[in-house]
């Protein structure tokens, strides 16, 4: 299977995971508003406003990728540890979407995600393609797994690590620059 065709079903099973999300915080609204208040909390701590933005962009970008690479990785198990990965991250996006979407406004709220959401979520997609590809690798020819996990860690390094470096540059911008 082609890694453009992975790529489109998993785009399917996040967007499917964010109408979940979404369904599922208006169905147990007590429930998900109080999870995200204790995220609120969290990042009140943090504070990424009094981080210099250099420190900050360099805590979303070694989340990100790290997370992204961990998943492709794993993908070896069956590709099903990358498949969680994308549907639990669009299940969230979802929940975030109907919650933050009440309180600010639905496009107030994608307007706020979209400039990075756009190019990181593509990294995370394509990564976790890789990581379903490594498992069906592992599958078909499992003696040359080793020489499947380098291309796919040459694919990370040359198109996924660079997108999600640009999505951390937006992203710090707009925490460090711009009211969001």
């Amino acid at each position: 299977m082609v890694v453009r065709n992975i790529f489109m079903a998993l785009s399917i099973l996040f967007i499917l995971s964010c109408y979940f999300g979404y369904f599922f915080a208006e169905i147990f609204p007590d429930y998900t508003k109080k999870e995200i208040d204790m995220i609120r909390k969290l990042f009140e701590n943090l504070n990424l406003r009094e981080i210099h933005p250099l420190a900050v962009f360099a805590i979303i970008l070694l989340n990100n990728s790290i997370k992204s690479f961990v998943a492709m990785t794993l993908g070896v198990f069956l590709g099903i540890p990358p498949i969680l990965f994308v549907a639990i991250n669009g299940a969230i996006v979802g929940i975030f979407a109907k919650v933050l979407g009440d309180e600010i406004g639905t496009l107030t709220f994608f307007a706020k995600i979209l400039p990075h959401g756009i190019i990181e979520i593509s990294a995370i997609i394509l990564a976790s393609s890789y990581g379903v590809w490594l498992g069906i690798q592992f599958v078909k020819d499992r003696k040359n797994i080793d020489k499947h996990m380098r291309h796919a860690t040459n694919r990370f390094l040359r198109v996924v690590l660079p997108m999600l470096t640009v999505a951390a540059v937006i992203e710090t911008i707009m925490i460090a620059f711009i009211q969001v």
